[in-house]
């Protein structure tokens, strides 16, 4: 055990602070951390349990001596005594944990990361931790990731190559994000919108590929989920282009998308008219969303439960709101 000491005053010199090869505390047969029970040769030569277990002719795997295995309880006693730091440490993690312990630790740690310190890179081996335009710097930096900035109509076209595309809204604390993959059935993209806070979704999404060469066309609506990309970027597809129905992506993908915001539903005025209306005092509820594009504003309103010649008011994340009719005043039918 090759290494430098520190004393810890605080503890009368009864703990030290010591660095060492971890693969000291190591088996030497499998590699797997040591843990208890622990053997050893008549020479010294230590093995785990397991490997104990497969060498049922009492030969040494080091030195080739015939032996009986003994419990070696002192290195025991040190692998018990090795603590050593959560790898998520520098993510607010503060368990000191014996060496074989590590890894299962890990499996379950979930850190506390502050707001404020932002969110991951998803690039592999990257620890990169930071605000959400930090990492929008950092992905079109130093990872050379494409970007675009989605504009005032919500409304745009990506040209996407294999891999990740960073799509801005400008003045906000968020950003979306692209991956187009390769799936065994085709050509597999997704999305996602990065914040520090994962909430519950705030955006739909509306995704359009349209090919003149071979007139297939496909189309795909979906939730975009939130997350701050601590466990990398989240699995799961919002769109698969199938196999054969792609004549050359090597210029890419042409993707036509546009980001819906959802609306809270406020109720108002709920007088029935005539033998339709529903019960006094009854809840109406409707299920809206509202669309920004060239055209401007639109809305739609669908009832969702009871009976309908309702007004209701929908009121969206930026403060504007809007009048809406049920689809019976309006003319809807199912």
């Amino acid at each position: 055990m090759d290494g430098k000491a520190q004393r810890d005053g605080a503890n009368n010199g009864k703990r030290l602070t010591v660095t060492m090869e971890l693969d000291t505390l190591d088996c030497p047969i499998c590699f797997e951390p040591l843990k208890p029970p622990i053997f050893q040769c008549s020479v010294g030569h230590f093995l785990c349990s397991s490997c104990r277990s497969k060498y049922l002719d009492n030969k040494c795997h080091i030195c080739s001596a015939r032996t009986t295995f003994t419990r070696c309880f002192g290195m025991e006693h040190v692998v018990q005594s090795v603590k050593v730091p959560c790898t998520n440490a520098m993510y607010g993690c503060t368990k000191y944990v014996t060496y074989y312990q590590k890894v299962e630790h890990e499996k379950a740690c979930a850190p506390w990361v502050c707001a404020a310190w932002g969110c991951f890179c998803p690039v592999p081996s990257c620890t990169f931790l930071g605000p959400t335009d930090s990492l929008v710097d950092h992905l079109t930096t130093d990872h050379e990731i494409p970007s675009t900035t989605l504009p005032d109509s919500d409304t745009v076209s990506l040209r996407l190559q294999l891999g990740l595309h960073v799509l801005e809204r400008n003045r906000t604390d968020y950003f979306f994000l692209l991956k187009l993959s390769l799936v065994a059935t085709g050509h597999a993209i997704s999305i996602i919108c990065v914040q520090p806070s994962t909430t519950e979704p705030k955006f739909t999404c509306n995704m359009n590929y349209d090919c003149s060469a071979t007139g297939f066309c496909e189309s795909s609506s979906c939730h975009i989920r939130s997350s701050s990309l601590y466990d990398g970027f989240p699995e799961g597809f919002d769109l698969i282009l199938p196999n054969g129905k792609i004549p050359d992506d090597r210029n890419g993908i042409l993707l036509r998308i546009t980001i819906h915001q959802a609306l809270s539903v406020s109720r108002a005025n709920l007088q029935g008219n005539g033998p339709t209306s529903a019960p006094q005092g009854k809840v109406i509820a409707f299920a809206l969303q509202r669309t920004w594009s060239t055209m401007g504003t639109l809305a739609v309103a669908k009832t969702v439960a009871g009976s309908a010649d309702e007004v209701c008011t929908a009121t969206g994340d930026d403060g504007a709101s809007a009048t809406l009719m049920s689809p019976s005043r309006q003319g809807f039918t199912e």
